[in-house]
């Protein structure tokens, strides 16, 4: 099922039931496994494999060569798994050695404009919304979600289950199973949807919970938050998060901590007569009873 105006090479392995479509450039020593649709306009360079049941649309660059200023002899390889779908427009790059590989796991999503560079490692069911732009050798985990138009720095890791905010600049390696903030890039929280989407138990998400609270409001040196670690969870999934931190040298992202809540003095109803009211003109602002006693109002709020 190859059109016409489609330019394969004879040297390209091609599965059975493989589509492709008008303009698709396959080079020689590409691979194309069972039942692969490339839309149109798809070029999948040399030393570029992808998987079974994966579609390409239009626009995309696979195995393109790395955007390096000091390339040197042959470049890589780039894996793409099985049932991926990659939208308009991705671009994924070979890796620098000729040795090595940019990997894409299986059932991932990548969104209009995505960019995957040279020697990253992306796992399975991730998804890369929009814009999203990988430097090279970055690691992303299973199941992680990138928000549109975030930027990784070269060598950053993201751990799995994670939650990136759009338009996130990521400049330091991010834990598992967390949310970050958009544009800030600072955690806040745990990533629940996804982990309610991930189905994990109950006591699974009770352990995160606990490790979390360790590791950000603990208030422990580095070096003791990974021992509290391993000495209270040492297995499970909770675990994951020491052996996550004994890895990486760019530093991990920090949690976004609140402002101090003011406190507000409440006083009591005025009187109605003008003399009292006269006699307390110096007194600071009176607040009404029923406005203190409102349960949804700013006041009740911190006078509790």
């Amino acid at each position: 099922m190859i059109h016409p105006a489609a330019i394969v090479s004879p040297q390209a392995k091609i599965g059975p039931n493989v589509e492709i479509g008008p303009f698709c450039l396959v080079e020689a020593g590409a691979q194309i496994d069972e039942g692969c649709r490339l839309v149109a306009h798809v070029t999948v360079r040399e030393g570029t494999t992808v998987g079974r049941e994966t579609i390409v649309y239009e626009g995309t660059v696979l195995g393109g060569l790395p955007q390096h200023a000091n390339l040197s002899g042959a470049s890589g390889r780039v894996v793409i798994g099985a049932r991926n779908v990659l939208r308009e427009h991705v671009t994924v790059h070979r890796a620098m050695l000729e040795t090595n590989s940019t990997t894409v796991g299986d059932d991932c999503l990548l969104m209009v404009g995505a960019h995957v560079a040279h020697d990253c490692q992306v796992g399975s069911h991730v998804i890369l919304t929009n814009g999203t732009m990988l430097g090279g050798h970055v690691t992303v985990g299973d199941r992680a979600c990138l928000g549109g138009n975030s930027a990784v720095h070269q060598f950053c890791r993201i751990g799995r289950l994670v939650m990136v905010g759009g338009c996130t600049k990521v400049v330091q390696d991010i834990p598992p199973f967390v949310l970050t903030d958009g544009a800030t890039a600072v955690v806040v929280g745990l990533n629940r949807v996804g982990l309610r989407r991930a189905k994990l138990s109950r006591q699974e998400m009770l352990d995160l919970k606990a490790a979390y609270r360790v590791i950000y409001r603990g208030g422990l040196s580095f070096r003791e938050t990974i021992h509290a670690i391993q000495q209270r969870f040492p297995d499970g999934i909770a675990a994951e998060f020491a052996s996550f931190f004994q890895g990486g040298d760019r530093g991990f992202v920090q949690e976004r901590r609140s402002p101090p809540r003011p406190n507000l003095r409440v006083y009591p109803a005025a009187l109605d007569d003008e003399p009292q009211r006269a006699n307390h003109t110096a007194d600071p602002p009176i607040i009404s009873e029923s406005l203190q006693q409102e349960p949804g109002s700013v006041l009740h709020h911190f006078a509790g």
